[in-house]
């Protein structure tokens, strides 16, 4: 947009926050886990979480804040996938149809060869005050027949039927081929010809929008004759499922990563290995969302596999928590993880 069309930085930044919403659904569980684990990290390494056992502080006690903080970053997952998500993709569309409509301000850009789509360029000398165009070159190779306009100067009109660029003292040059008969290099010079600009200023298809632009109501009971729903239904059980099920996985992501880094550990004890079995754990976990998506898409036996992963995270590391069982990598692993940080150590130190 700004290199290609002239766009000013505005309207670059206003497309690129529209954006922001979609992208912070898939991101945030990852920054809170990120966030989480980086914080009981630096307790555990100053032994503060070590000290607070020693105080009398509970494991429970150290969970409660975060665990609001998890709250609060579900109930922004939640908005995001039932409301802002899609609003800010309809807006970003209609927003997109209108920057690419707007060929006065965004095209006929003095001095600069503009693609206005794929095969079709434009290049404007300049523009006096009155709006004249001047030294107007138009390359058109949509079709089997490239043309190329070439005129003194022209005018934009808003006529009846729409946009219209009307070339004045030009000429007309034509290449290729057309029903299978070669054509030979042709020129046609002309005083006035009408180059229609109305099929790139037509107003957007708001009822073409698919099932991620659409609000949760329509997803959850779309119309039995919208023209997407019947092409491609699946479409529409998925954007359901990842919406209602996106809440969880931040919830997920904390839990993990407290059920490894929660308890208090001396310094002697390797805390890389247990960030390792944690962002493990987070992969797995999304690896497994991304395939309940792909098994969601060919049958709706797998709606359950949407809830069952971050639900099963959830509760396995709650019952770590609680002590049922404990989230840590294998005793020999640890003691082959805590060597090699020793050794380490020595040779720093050495």
């Amino acid at each position: 947009m700004l290199t290609s069309q002239g766009q000013t930085i505005l309207i670059y930044t206003s497309i690129v926050g529209l954006t922001l919403p979609t992208f912070l659904l898939v991101t945030t569980p990852l920054a809170l886990f990120l966030a989480v684990l980086y914080t009981l990290n630096r307790l555990n390494g100053d032994s503060e979480l070590v000290v607070m056992s020693a105080a009398g502080v509970s494991t429970w006690q150290v969970f409660r804040p975060l665990f609001y903080l998890a709250i609060i970053v579900s109930l922004v997952s939640a908005a995001i996938a039932t409301h802002i998500g899609p609003l800010s993709m309809r807006t970003l569309r209609d927003r997109l149809a209108k920057v690419n409509a707007d060929i006065v301000t965004n095209v006929a850009i003095p001095g600069r060869f503009t693609a206005i789509e794929r095969g079709l360029t434009l290049h404007v000398r300049d523009r006096s005050a009155g709006g004249t165009l001047h030294g107007i070159f138009i390359h058109d190779a949509r079709d089997k027949v490239a043309q190329t306009f070439i005129a003194e100067r022209g005018r934009i009109i808003d006529g009846p039927n729409g946009l219209v660029l009307v070339l004045e003292q030009g000429s007309l040059h034509r290449t290729g081929e057309a029903s299978g008969a070669a054509i030979d290099n042709s020129i046609v010079e002309f005083d006035r010809y009408a180059f229609d600009l109305s099929q790139f200023t037509s107003a957007p298809n708001l009822a073409g929008h698919g099932p991620a632009e659409r609000p949760i109501t329509e997803i959850l009971a779309p119309a039995p004759d919208d023209p997407a729903f019947v092409a491609d239904p699946a479409r529409f059980r998925v954007e359901l499922h990842q919406r209602l099920a996106s809440p969880l996985y931040p919830f997920a992501a904390f839990v993990i990563a407290f059920a490894f880094l929660g308890a208090p550990r001396t310094t002697r004890q390797s805390r890389w290995l247990a960030i390792a079995s944690a962002s493990g754990c987070v992969a797995l976990l999304q690896l497994a969302a991304f395939a309940s998506i792909g098994l969601l898409a060919r049958s709706e036996d797998a709606i359950p596999l949407m809830y069952l992963f971050p639900i099963m995270a959830i509760a396995l590391g709650v019952l770590s928590i609680r002590s049922q069982f404990e989230a840590r990598v294998p005793a020999f692993i640890q003691r082959l993880a805590d060597a090699a940080v020793a050794r380490i150590e020595r040779l720093e130190a050495g």
